[in-house]
């Protein structure tokens, strides 16, 4: 698949399952720059619509 932007909740949930059953990808493989990708897209998607409530 080629992974861009994560815009809806459904692209996010692929691309976390996609991160999970490529996680220990060996360096140097394609896997591997997929991974990076992936990570950097769930992040930034995460960083936008999860909120997490505040410890006190």
């Amino acid at each position: 698949m080629n992974w861009t932007e994560l815009k809806t909740e459904d692209e996010y949930e692929k691309a976390v399952t996609r991160t999970l059953a490529i996680f220990h990808a060996d360096e140097g493989t394609p896997e591997a720059t997929e991974l990076a990708l992936l990570l950097s897209l769930v992040k930034e998607y995460e960083e936008k619509h999860v909120h997490l409530p505040e410890l006190v």
